[in-house]
Order: C-alpha cells, then structure tokens, then sequence
C-alpha cells in the first residue's frame, strides 16, 4: 500500500445493485491485511443498506476503491487475495 485508506468491495452476485464493503489502512510498505467476510456490510452509492452482512454463500466480484474526493496518485500493489 501507499498509506492511504481504501475500501474492499465484494459483490455476491454480479448482477447485484450494491456491494458488501470493509475498509483498510495501508502503511506505505508490503503487509498483510486480514479481513473477516461477515463484517463486509452492503452499500449503495456510499449508504449503508438496511440488509445483513455479507453471508459468504455466494462470491463473483471483487473490487477495490479510493474514493476520497481528491485527484491524486495512489498505488496499491496485490500479490495474492485468498479466503480461509
């Protein structure tokens, strides 16, 4: 990561109009970050739904955003995404 914020977004099927989303802080070197699936909660254009968390039955998209409202250069290198 770079150290900036960014948000990992999860959507259970394509065709879905929201995504399960968690945030995460990067510390400007290669790390390890560890994200639990039931805390992904869905969203809607930046609003929390009044849905359940994510229920891990279904995954078909994966996504990342940084979305702070400011044009700058950002950079976020991934190895590898694995779930456990």
């Amino acid at each position: 990561g770079d150290g900036k914020r960014y948000q990992f977004r999860i959507r259970a099927k394509k065709k879905d109009y929201y995504s399960y989303i968690q945030y995460f802080e990067t510390r400007g070197e290669w790390e390890e970050i560890s994200l639990t699936l039931a805390d992904f909660y869905p969203t809607f254009r930046g609003r929390k739904l009044n849905l359940p968390n994510y229920s891990s039955d279904s995954l078909e998209e994966v996504g990342f955003l940084i979305g702070n409202k400011r044009q700058e250069s950002f950079q976020l290198l991934i190895d590898s995404i694995r779930l456990e």
